[in-house]
């Protein structure tokens, strides 16, 4: 798959156990016996699920793009506009910034090393070599 970087066996049943301690707090969370009287209408259920739901897959969606290979590339990335290659801007050892997505899952915050187009003279994210709007579709 472009862009995702296989994790290691100890990495990915870390994640695992990780997300699988957050999903039994949300069954915990559904199951209070101390909130039980605030879930009486099926809305009122409906609403936690849902919410308990698309935390666990915001958190899913986080570390999922956490071991993007895009993160910090090898490669330089192309500029989304004029599709020519961009420069770093991102030192090797600087605190990568954040961007904000707001997902199906709500907000997450993503971590990229920044580029700069010389020429359009814009910053922009690393997204993958070669440059492309949409979600690939035509």
């Amino acid at each position: 798959m472009e862009g995702f970087t296989s994790l290691g066996p100890k990495d990915r049943a870390r994640l695992r156990q990780e997300f699988v301690r957050e999903a039994g707090a949300a069954f915990d969370r559904m199951f209070d016996p101390a909130v039980q009287d605030q879930l009486v209408t099926f809305t009122q259920r409906e609403d936690l699920a849902l919410e308990l739901g698309q935390e666990l897959m915001a958190e899913l969606l986080l570390n999922h793009v956490a071991g993007d290979s895009q993160v910090r590339p090898t490669v330089a990335t192309c500029c989304p506009k004029c599709k020519r290659e961009g420069q770093r801007v991102t030192k090797m050892r600087e605190r990568l910034p954040e961007r904000e997505l707001t997902t199906r899952a709500g907000v997450i915050t993503l971590r990229r090393e920044q580029w700069k187009c010389p020429k359009c003279r814009i910053l922009f994210f690393s997204v993958r070599p070669t440059a492309a709007t949409g979600d690939g579709r035509l």
